[in-house]
């Protein structure tokens, strides 16, 4: 865990002291370090924020349970201090040590939520998913072997367990970089690519720990959530997890690898629709499970903005060099909100092509095949 160090410099709403250095008029933090972390109210965000002197600014939205709560913003050498309420913005720098300023943008918002309404009709036919099947996968059996998988789940007393397991071991290989893409996009690529000190996004932990649950009998799929405003936003309007089916609890279960996370309700675990249903109605039943120990209100804020649109491939098998199995023409199904319109441009000038569209939870969460 980082040792934080508290506080270099601190600031109390927008007043700064005489002595602290300033940059183009705003305050500055010094960082060895892209990683940071920060405390909203009582609550420690560790590890999940990079510092991106590439972006101007670098926007982290702060959704406010209260009036107002104090943020406190920490690099590896500094910190940062402000009081916010919603609608609150404010600017800082970041200077690293090779020079560069981060121009660092905290954006306080009001916490609200409402349970989303999905009202499709069941599909006269149902919608054609591949998984994985039986143990003959060679490629699976290499990952197994070559990840000495067998020691992460011995004495795991269930799927559930199981499943726990394998993403905490998958969260553990390498850093996220949300900047950061491997050469190839296979399971054992990215781990192999990771043993040599590469760091990488969301879209990684999803394949990998796929894969390693793919690999015991678990089927599994990479899950693409996106924001409302998806096509309008230029950045931050998708994140990438996993959902498996556990069979010891026949139901599709939510897992994400970037914060070694699986969300239960009253000792059942939740796939992507029902947690957002969960945040909404249910908040303080809610619990996130994790081995690394992820603060329950940093996830619920980070992710609750993801759960509008989600995506899954037709086609789950692993393995290199397969033919993809497509519907329609289509390589993905997206689950559409009762009311909102299909999606058709990911961050403004991405166009999405690769989609079929359903408002039908019964379809999206079929039972594998």
């Amino acid at each position: 865990m980082k040792t934080l160090l508290l506080p270099a410099l601190l600031l109390v709403g927008a007043g700064v002291r005489a002595q602290s250095a300033t940059y183009q008029g705003l305050p500055v933090i010094k960082a060895h370090e892209l990683r940071a972390d920060y405390r909203l109210g009582r609550d420690w965000i560790r590890g999940s924020w990079r510092v991106a002197p590439e972006a101007s600014p670098d926007v982290l939205p702060l959704p406010l349970h209260a009036a107002r709560e104090t943020v406190v913003f920490c690099t590896d050498r500094d910190s940062v201090r402000y009081s916010l309420r919603p609608g609150d913005v404010q600017q800082f720098y970041v200077l690293l040590d090779d020079g560069r300023y981060a121009l660092t943008e905290l954006r306080a918002t009001a916490f609200s939520t409402a349970p989303l309404r999905f009202d499709g009709p069941r599909p006269v036919a149902p919608y054609t998913f591949r998984y994985e099947t039986g143990p003959g996968n060679a490629y699976l059996a290499q990952l197994r072997r070559q990840y000495h998988l067998d020691a992460v789940v011995q004495g795991a007393a269930n799927d559930t367990e199981r499943a726990q397991r394998l993403l905490h071991w998958v969260h553990q290989q390498w850093r996220h970089d949300g900047s950061n893409e491997p050469t190839r996009k296979d399971a054992i690529s990215i781990l192999e690519e990771a043993q040599q000190g590469k760091q990488f996004r969301c879209v990684e932990y999803g394949i990998v720990a796929t894969a390693c649950l793919n690999a015991y009998g678990l089927p599994a799929r990479v899950l693409g959530l996106k924001t409302k405003d998806v096509e309008t936003t230029e950045s931050g309007a998708g994140h990438v997890l996993l959902e498996t089916w556990l069979p010891d609890r026949q139901k599709w279960v939510l897992l994400d690898g970037q914060w070694d996370v699986m969300p239960v309700l009253r000792g059942q675990p939740l796939n992507a629709v029902e947690l957002q249903r969960a945040i909404a109605t249910d908040y303080q039943a809610l619990e996130i499970r994790s081995l690394s120990g992820a603060s329950k209100r940093g996830y619920v804020d980070w992710i609750y903005p993801y759960l509008y649109y989600l995506d899954v491939k037709f086609d789950n098998r692993e393995g290199l060099g397969l033919e993809r199995a497509r519907v329609s023409g289509k390589s993905s199904l997206m689950l559409v909100p009762a009311g909102a319109k299909e999606p058709r441009v990911f961050q403004i000038k991405n166009p999405i092509e690769y989609c079929l569209y359903t408002r039908s939870v019964e379809a999206f969460y079929a039972k594998p095949q």
